[in-house]
């Protein structure tokens, strides 16, 4: 009599569950690439640490000015989205490369125009090129792009007004992670100038326990810019609708400046970093 079923060292039964192991595997695959483009569908908003705008009580929580606006206009719209705080290339390399993604606050230039979806104004900025009071200062960029070294943030808008203002490619940039590295730079005579705004400089030189009064502004290396809440191009018509029409009744109502000021008007606090050398 034949046995009801194969041996388990027959040819067939391996073969058998060869078949089902592979099938196991694809079912496991198909699983996980769903996963996965349900993680990619999910609505996320992403910034970088800037106190008062984008992080006031530490660089680690989107608590500043825009953040509250943001937050807001979520809220209006009807949306819910994760905020996290990532160097500043870091956040504009996901909010380009991942669907469904929100970033701010992006300075509205022409070489950026295409490349996001503008979904309202937050307020503006000025770039300003600081040194020490010890250096001689100089009121023509042009200058001071030919003879110094001036560092500034990789990615941030200075950068890229300092390359157009840069015709013949004489600049010596130095690019870096964060403001607290052009300062630590600035300070140990590696850069003759750093790039910021205003409110940048003060929170960097507040926030590694140095006076405000340490860094002398320079000249403007462009006009002022816009700061804009954006998205990704490929995220949702719908998201993108709602959160235009929360941020244009926020700025109707006034309410948009009235979260504006109410954190501008706070003194910044210390954080807890060491002061560069």
């Amino acid at each position: 009599m034949r046995p009801a079923h194969p041996p388990r060292s027959s040819t067939a039964y391996r073969r058998k569950l060869r078949g089902l192991r592979l099938t196991g595997v694809l079912l496991l695959g198909c699983c996980s690439a769903a996963g996965a483009q349900q993680n990619g569908n999910e609505l996320i908003a992403v910034t970088e640490p800037w106190a008062p705008y984008n992080t006031f009580s530490n660089d680690e929580t989107a608590d500043g000015a825009h953040a509250l606006i943001v937050q807001r206009a979520l809220a209006l719209g009807g949306l819910s989205a994760t905020i996290s705080v990532y160097p500043w290339a870091r956040a504009m390399a996901l909010a380009e490369n991942r669907p469904n993604t929100l970033l701010f606050s992006l300075a509205r230039t022409p070489e950026r125009e295409n490349r996001f979806i503008w979904i309202g104004k937050l307020s503006q900025t000025q770039q300003f090129l600081w040194h020490l009071p010890a250096s001689a200062g100089s009121s023509n960029l042009q200058q001071i792009i030919a003879c110094c070294r001036i560092c500034t943030v990789r990615k941030d808008v200075s950068e890229e007004a300092l390359r157009e203002q840069d015709k013949a490619q004489r600049s010596q940039l130095v690019l870096t992670g964060s403001h607290h590295d052009c300062l630590r730079m600035l300070r140990g005579g590696s850069v003759q100038y750093m790039a910021g705004s205003p409110y940048r400089i003060k929170a960097t030189l507040l926030q590694a326990g140095l006076p405000a009064s340490l860094l002398q502004r320079d000249v403007a290396i462009a006009p002022p810019r816009e700061l804009y809440f954006a998205a990704n191009l490929h995220t949702s018509t719908a998201t993108i609708r709602k959160l235009q029409q929360a941020i244009q009744q926020l700025q109707d109502s006034g309410e948009s400046e009235r979260l504006l000021q109410q954190v501008l008007t706070r003194p910044l606090p210390m954080a807890e970093k060491p002061a560069p050398p």
